[in-house]
């Protein structure tokens, strides 16, 4: 196991978030935790990610080192693209040459065109910074990689760019992940494995191994399996929190 969580419990200000939580990452899985809104989805992201220190539990990491992409690219202004894909690896001791020619493959890698890479956040759109984001996270060759709804903002056709970018580095680079999303669909496409937060402090609700290989499931394929767990319970607070939102 790359990554395992024990029995872990959170909370602010005296209100329980959630309680006996146990998840474990395996090499190369990608998991998908989803849930409804403000059930602590991103807390648990980064209680596992050592952001967060949990009130209970342990967290065991058997891994040596990871990344996280958030909803917001949260590129450093001051600093050009190809400067920013290759910040963790400068941060980390290595060479500008070194880190430069590693920032433009992994540029490449998420579909950022060379033209780009002098160019700073504020000259880019939005899915080029998340694309540059994407790419930051890949250049330091992480074992785990962390996603914080990172395609939230983008609209469905780069979205499903993005999905494929991260599936296609998944399996070229072996490593595991935890994929935060609100989006069912979503997590089918990307993950391995899914795994349910409930609200009201329940913890997880379910854990679904999901059939098939990320990338290869079709659009049939994923729209029948989502349309067979929206009837679930474990799964109606997040459609029913979807509907109220739409309202």
């Amino acid at each position: 196991m790359k990554l395992a969580l024990k029995a872990i419990g959170h909370g602010f200000l005296g209100r329980p978030v959630f309680e006996h939580v146990d998840l474990a990452l395996a090499s190369g899985e990608v998991v998908a935790l989803i849930g409804p809104s403000g059930c602590g989805k991103t807390t648990l992201l980064q209680i596992a990610a050592g952001l967060v220190e949990p009130l209970r539990g342990r967290v065991h990491r058997a891994y040596r080192r990871h990344a996280m992409v958030f909803q917001e690219p949260r590129l450093l202004p001051w600093m050009t693209a190809r400067d920013n894909i290759g910040y963790g690896l400068r941060a980390s001791g290595a060479e500008r040459a070194m880190s430069a020619d590693v920032a433009a493959r992994r540029a490449a890698e998420v579909g950022l065109h060379a033209r780009d890479l002098d160019k700073y956040p504020a000259e880019l759109s939005g899915g080029m910074r998340q694309r540059a984001a994407v790419a930051r996270a890949l250049a330091v060759e992480p074992d785990v990689v962390f996603f914080d709804e990172p395609f939230t903002a983008v609209d469905v056709g780069l979205k499903r760019i993005l999905q494929d970018l991260v599936i296609a580095a998944a399996a070229r680079d072996s490593f595991s992940a935890l994929f935060v999303t609100h989006d069912l669909a979503e997590a089918v496409r990307v993950a391995h494995r899914l795994v349910v937060l409930g609200g009201n402090a329940q913890g997880l609700v379910a854990d679904r191994r999901i059939d098939g290989t990320p990338g290869a499931r079709g659009n049939r394929e994923v729209f029948d399996l989502v349309e067979a767990w929206s009837g679930e319970p474990a799964f109606r607070e997040l459609f029913d929190g979807e509907r109220e939102s739409a309202a």
